[in-house]
């Protein structure tokens, strides 16, 4: 009798401490630019960034899925690291910084202001497959003519699997990819000379 309750004893503990760690457990994911894109050519031109602008629905730390169109849910054990709008932010200076298309030496008369606006970031949950969804704009203000030219990108990338590791490792590609056409762009249609 005694060898049963030790024996019953030990099954709880051991069950009970292995169910503790996997439910403990909540992740911090980062939005990270992979891009090591550089301008041929320095413009010999500043820019400003301004602080990101993200949709209020998506300004926070919850990740957000969709299985159904107009609903969304949000992620109990993964997040952001921070809000989305600071981290794009940080990560937007430290691109243009490394692309060596703007001089910024002198940023209190800058040539131009970029303004970005993030409307959609989430995970899209459809029948056997899930997609990042990536919805924004750059608006680039010349800042002597007061005029702007904005970039339009829209990108759905298709998830290896469907868990919020994949959907932060898409939505990172997708960023990537977004801010090195529109690098590119601004380098051989902006400021082609």
């Amino acid at each position: 009798m005694k060898s049963i309750i030790i024996i019953a004893i030990s099954l709880i503990l051991f069950t009970g401490c292995s169910l503790k760690n996997k439910s403990l457990v909540n992740n911090s994911f980062l939005i990270k630019f992979n891009t090591n894109y550089k301008a041929l050519k320095n413009t010999d031109k500043s820019i400003k960034i301004n602080r990101v602008k993200v949709s209020n629905t998506f300004n926070k730390t919850h990740i957000f899925y969709s299985y159904k169109k107009y609903k969304l849910d949000k992620y109990s054990k993964n997040s952001w690291s921070d809000i989305p709008s600071n981290m794009i932010f940080q990560e937007l200076k430290l691109i243009f910084n490394k692309s060596n298309l703007f001089d910024n030496s002198n940023l209190s008369n800058t040539d131009y202001i970029l303004n970005t606006n993030i409307f959609e970031i989430y995970n899209k949950i459809e029948k056997n497959s899930a997609f990042a969804v990536l919805n924004l704009n750059f608006e680039l203000i010349n800042t002597k003519t007061k005029k702007s030219s904005f970039y339009n990108y829209n990108k759905e990338i298709k998830l290896e699997k469907n868990t919020p590791y994949y959907f932060v490792v898409a939505t990172n590609n997708a960023f990537s990819t977004i801010i090195e056409n529109f690098l590119k762009d601004l380098e051989n249609k902006t400021f082609k000379n």
